[in-house]
């Protein structure tokens, strides 16, 4: 069974409504990002990444050339034990 409202009931309930979706659209307008957000972001982001590729691509040649003397320290000492005999 449905509840029966009068009229006043009504406009008073329809004016609740429009109210919280008022209050509910406020505050989700102000914590959407606008267009122009999303490209100070974007520019920023790319400035990031590309700082961020350089110190990898600066932390990979230090590694490999730790690795090429580690390598070239190991054979070595074992060429020179090979051939002391």
């Amino acid at each position: 069974m449905c509840p029966t409202f009068d009229e006043k009931q009504a406009t008073k309930i329809a004016e609740a409504v429009e109210t919280a979706l008022e209050t509910n659209n406020s505050a989700l307008f102000s914590t959407v990002a606008t267009k122009g957000d999303l490209t100070e972001l974007k520019a920023a982001t790319k400035a990031d990444l590309a700082e961020m590729k350089a110190e990898i691509i600066k932390w990979m040649f230090i590694f490999w050339i730790g690795q090429f003397a580690s390598i070239v320290g190991v054979l070595t000492v074992i060429l020179f034990a090979f051939f002391k005999k």
